[in-house]
């Protein structure tokens, strides 16, 4: 049992857990991450440790509430409870050289995962840049980020109210892509980084092409158990089957087959909408006093 020693919420639908995971915060490398299963039953969900003390033995994780797990989360732990299993540090770490000039991207709550690898960079010597796009009500770390790197950019897309979700997230593809752009015309980098939704990646990388600078991607598949053995992460690279787990999650973006990453992210979005609307049904009904 992993006691969770603070809880709060950072911005709309982002959560941060400060937990006591002593064998991890002992290990763990920039670029890795670890299996969280809070609840029996519960589903495993890949996470990244954001910040860790080896010494005090504690990580901390940061959630974007998406589905039923992160909501369930949200809603049923507070400081003091423990989460059932945080299996990890698993994954390869980040390829960790003098790059020279890097321009590290987080879409959403993919900063989180930028993060710990630029803060390494950086302490290795190289120039790094960290932008974050987001919608403006989901901002975060714009308080801790600009202390460890060069220059810390947030790009905030405003919640159109009248417009429905996908609209919403196109408005933040086209900021993404126009400030890479528009950066990359600007100054010469050696090496873009990126994490976030695969379709935003794979629009990423089709800017960065045009200019011909290397490109790593932190690949985030369908995962059940981080270890290789399930074969849910598998995406295409080179032509080749590899498993993000193990042989990732970190990829030459001109190696990955963006098509096939991306339809395999959906493949499950029906049952996850519908496991998500009978948790908040019977949550509701609980807070009016009903069996949850």
């Amino acid at each position: 049992m992993y006691r969770i020693l603070e809880k709060k919420e950072l911005a709309m639908r982002n959560i941060w857990y400060k937990i006591e995971a002593p064998h991890v915060a002992r290990k763990v490398q920039p670029g890795q991450f670890v299996i969280v299963r809070a609840f029996p039953n519960g589903e495993r969900i890949p996470l990244t440790p954001v910040i860790w003390n080896r010494e005090e033995g504690w990580i901390v994780l940061i959630t974007f509430i998406r589905g039923k797990t992160t909501m369930r989360m949200a809603n049923e732990l507070k400081p003091g409870d423990s989460i059932l299993n945080v299996a990890g540090p698993l994954g390869n770490p980040a390829e960790m050289e003098k790059f020279g000039k890097i321009l590290a991207i987080g879409a959403y709550t993919g900063i989180v995962e930028t993060f710990p690898i630029a803060r390494a960079w950086h302490e290795l010597g190289n120039d790094v840049t960290t932008l974050h796009v987001t919608f403006e009500p989901m901002v975060i770390l714009n308080d801790m980020i600009p202390d460890y790197v060069d220059r810390h950019i947030v790009k905030p897309v405003p919640l159109d109210p009248k417009e429905d979700f996908p609209t919403n997230m196109k408005n933040v593809t086209k900021v993404l892509t126009e400030t890479v752009r528009e950066m990359l015309e600007k100054e010469n980098y050696d090496l873009v980084f990126m994490v976030g939704p695969a379709g935003d990646q794979r629009a990423v990388f089709n800017v960065v092409k045009e200019f011909g600078i290397p490109m790593k991607a932190d690949l985030h598949p369908i995962m059940v158990d981080g270890t290789g053995m399930c074969g849910a992460c598998r995406v295409t690279v080179g032509g080749e089957v590899k498993f993000a787990c193990i042989d990732g999650p970190e990829f030459d973006a001109y190696q990955v087959d963006w098509d096939v990453l991306i339809a395999r992210t959906g493949y499950y979005t029906d049952m996850e909408r519908k496991a998500m609307e009978e948790y908040m049904k019977l949550f509701e009904q609980a807070l009016q006093g009903g069996e949850q």
